[in-house]
């Protein structure tokens, strides 16, 4: 960088009313000098006077915005010696530049012999010509003592040097100076072929059409120029005009080299590819912190996994495998994946068959977890920790992308959704290159891998060699993301690792934390409607009560609700009652953290050994969960990253074949979360309940505990007075009654 500290003495400048005076990119006029400093009038217009000091000059000198160019006004004549046509004399060709300093050795030469004591010479013609022969040689010798360093080749004097033009190139150097040396020979002759009006009309008319989505050749085009004069020289010979001559294949092929660029790719290409190739580029994009910019995006991998049943798949139904696209042999899958453009680090990765808005929004989910789970299910060395709330999301058009699930889901969380025009794909190039990546660097080291094309695959025969399943698919992606890629130094940070990149700037700028389980919950969560009984809502077989949820039932009408559960934790759930969303937690706080998915597998496996029972003691229930997640957890976790279907109909499907008759005993042996939570939702208690009944207002958990949100309920005891009541009145009962 240019330094700009100014000296401290600073020059007193001079300025001439002939300079060409530009302040702050408009032209100025030199108008005179007073103590204060220079005056300068605009070139156009009537605006005030501009006076500027030395001191200021000089500082908008440093900075560029301040130029002068002397003697810009001045007569035609005097203005040559400088800007010879307005060019600059060191910007014309080698040869121009030879072909002066030649004129100028002769002009040397000839001077010499002008100031030598014996007069014999003068500028005179008669008088220079018996001495041609020595200017040629003395001005050879100072064209090899001047030569530039590294110039080994320079212009030999003409043999046929004549009098007048030693004569000619003296007067216009002593009086243009070297500019007047400077010809325009290199702008001499037109080499083309003279064509007639006719033949050239003619002509343009044909190898126009080579502008064409056909995409015309030229030899084609050359073809129909012949054709066209030879039929239009048939009916000039009818008509007794002159013939006119069909141009040669070269001249043919001149004409459509001179045809624009632009114009060529537009139109036999389309504006895709002219947008590509003629696009221009600025500064690109200027993103500074980590989670300002996130780009995702889909893409088909290039690869045919088996569908092999394995690790938790043998849970899994036929219906089940059907929806995740498990009940072929082998098949491709789609990833949805989402990268931070300030670090490039992938905050987001989810696997399906087919990309939709819910694997979308479960991307959209992934960028604000912390996915060190899936990192350490899958072997990884480094953890997977890039996550924060981002600040604009930006995809493409694809119809999932621009639902209206996913525009209101991201405008409740306040993040900017923009969305790159159809066909535009380097306007998301960050992640496009990943793609590009993971096409050239990953996957050519999976076995089944089907190539971007038909031409590129060969003989190569994909299906024969799939030897992944979903599972270890999932392993290499997660493991090759945060071990290989995050530590792998990339050109676009100029070296640095996405990793490394990612540590700095959060350090230096820190993210915004992501949102807390109850909005997680009431934003990613599954719209469902259910109805209120006594015994709370059921969703998946799970309870849920509180007493909000209570008081309502006492006076609504409508028993149908809307909820919101979130399949990654179904502790707890979003009703939405009398136009309030609140939080609804399980009746068990066992199932605080666990998912929809695990929740499935373990109520599978306790119907399976308890057939015969209609009613499973919670303990067995606990004890199943509590063996499905250790036993499993890898494999869980890696299924994990496989966009499940959660649907209305799946959801339906999954309680009519698990959960009919299949119940959970409330009453059974003490455990130690007996200790934590009071007996309200295995029976609605009154005030009317015994005294003897009640339980400890200490062992009642705060209404913290039991939600995850400051909207959430609190646990309400035995003992409450009605809503009119007096607290002290002991006497006064009030009894709820199923209407």
């Amino acid at each position: 960088m240019i330094a700009t500290t100014p000296s401290p003495a600073q020059p007193k400048f001079s300025f001439s009313e002939y300079d060409g005076i530009i302040i702050g990119g408009q032209p100025h006029r030199y108008f005179q000098t007073r103590e204060e400093g220079h005056i300068f009038v605009a070139v156009k217009g009537a605006g005030v006077p501009q006076v500027m000091t030395n001191a200021e000059i000089s500082r908008y000198l440093s900075v560029g915005n301040f130029e002068c160019t002397p003697n810009e006004y001045q007569p035609e004549h005097l203005r040559q010696r400088l800007l010879p046509d307005g060019d600059l004399l060191s910007l014309r060709g080698t040869k121009a530049q030879r072909r002066a300093s030649m004129r100028l050795a002769v002009v040397k030469a000839f001077r010499e012999l002008l100031n030598d004591e014996t007069n014999a010479v003068a500028r005179i013609a008669t008088t220079v010509r018996p001495v041609l022969g020595y200017i040629r040689m003395r001005a050879g010798e100072i064209m090899e003592m001047e030569q530039p360093e590294g110039d080994s080749e320079y212009l030999a004097v003409p043999k046929k040097l004549g009098a007048k033009t030693v004569l000619e190139w003296e007067r216009r150097e002593r009086r243009f100076g070297l500019a007047g040396l400077y010809d325009k020979s290199a702008e001499r002759g037109n080499r083309e072929r003279r064509m007639t009006a006719d033949e050239l009309m003619l002509m343009g008319k044909i190898v126009s059409k080579y502008l064409d989505d056909q995409r015309p050749s030229q030899s084609i085009i050359f073809e129909e120029v012949k054709t066209a004069f030879i039929e239009d020289n048939e009916r000039r010979r009818a008509e007794g005009e002159p013939e006119i001559i069909c141009p040669s294949r070269e001249t043919v092929r001149q004409s459509i080299r001179k045809l624009n660029p632009f114009d060529m790719t537009l139109t036999r290409h389309g504006r895709q590819a002219a947008n590509r190739q003629f696009a221009p580029v600025g500064m690109g994009l200027q993103v500074e912190r980590p989670m300002q910019r996130v780009e995702f995006d889909e893409w088909e991998v290039d690869a045919i996994t088996l569908m092999s049943e394995g690790g938790l798949f043998h849970h899994l139904t036929e219906e089940e495998k059907k929806k995740l696209g498990l009940d072929k042999k082998k098949a491709r899958w789609w990833i949805t994946v989402a990268i931070c453009c300030a670090t490039r680090c992938i905050v987001g990765l989810v696997i399906s068959r087919t990309p939709n808005s819910q694997s979308a929004l479960r991307v959209i989910e992934m960028m604000m977890r912390d996915k060190g789970v899936w990192s350490d299910a899958c072997g990884g060395l480094t953890p997977w920790n890039q996550f924060g709330w981002p600040s604009t999301i930006v995809t493409d058009c694809a119809s999932y992308n621009i639902s209206s699930l996913i525009q209101a889901r991201t405008s409740d969380l306040g993040i900017t959704l923009e969305y790159c025009p159809a066909g535009d794909p380097h306007l998301k190039g960050r992640i496009e290159r990943v793609f590009g990546t993971f096409a050239t660097q990953l996957m050519p080291r999976l076995s089944g891998r089907t190539f971007s094309n038909s031409v590129k695959r060969g003989d190569y025969e994909s299906e024969k060699r799939a030897v992944l399943n979903p599972e270890e698919f999932c392993s290499v992606l997660v493991r090759y993301i945060v071990d290989v890629y995050h530590r792998t130094p990339h050109s676009g940070l100029n070296g640095e690792t996405p990793l490394d990149c990612w540590n700095r700037q959060v350090e230096k700028f820190g993210v915004q934390p992501p949102p807390d389980l109850g909005r997680r919950r009431l934003i990613f969560g599954q719209e469902r409607e259910r109805t209120v009984t006594r015994q709370g809502i059921t969703n998946l077989g799970i309870r849920y009560h509180s007493e909000t949820l209570a008081r309502y039932l006492t006076k609504a009408h409508e028993r149908k609700i809307s909820i919101r559960w979130y399949p990654e934790d179904i502790g707890a759930i979003w009703a939405n009652l009398d136009g309030r969303w609140h939080e609804i937690p399980a009746v068990f706080d066992r199932y605080k953290g666990v998912s929809a998915q695990e929740w499935l597998d373990t109520a599978a496996e306790i119907r399976a050994q308890n057939a015969t029972n209609a009613e499973v003691n919670f303990a067995v229930v606990r004890q199943a969960l509590d063996f499905i997640k250790k036993t499993n957890s890898d494999a869980m976790s890696r299924v994990g990253l496989i966009m499940p279907d959660w649907s209305e109909k799946r959801t339906a499907y999954e309680e009519d074949r698990l959960f009919i008759g299949f119940k959970t005993s409330e009453t059974e042996e003490r455990s130690p979360y007996d200790d934590e939570r009071s007996a309200w939702g295995t029976s609605l208690p009154t005030n009317g309940a015994a005294p003897d009944a009640a339980i400890d207002e200490q062992n009642q958990p705060s209404a913290e505990g039991l939600s995850s949100s400051s909207l959430g309920t609190f646990q309400f005891s035995d003992q409450q007075p009605g809503e009119n009541a007096d607290p002290n009145d002991a006497d006064t009962h009030w009894i709820m009654e199923d209407k």
